[in-house]
């Protein structure tokens, strides 16, 4: 598998957003949605407490992590390249 510039991230969490509550026509995708954030969550909480480097690096660039986040108030820019430099 091609190695993905750590810069290109999927802002997870706003795409379910997006697909579930700003979209009329997926109203029935709305629970699983839901279910699979909450899963993905989770695999978040496990994966920090396991510390794996790919794993952390995985996670941050899924936004999963609040340091890799920019819309949330934990962001750190420097932590998040901190996990990518650690994956390498």
């Amino acid at each position: 598998m091609n190695q993905l510039d750590p810069q290109w991230k999927v802002h997870l969490p706003n795409l379910l957003h997006e697909i579930g509550d700003n979209n009329p026509t997926m109203a029935a995708m709305r629970i699983p949605l839901t279910v699979t954030a909450r899963i993905l969550a989770q695999v978040a909480e496990r994966s920090s407490q396991l510390n794996d480097p790919k794993l952390n690096e995985l996670m941050c660039r899924l936004t999963l992590y609040e340091i890799a986040d920019p819309a949330s108030d934990g962001y750190d820019y420097d932590a998040e390249q901190k996990v990518y430099e650690e994956s390498r």
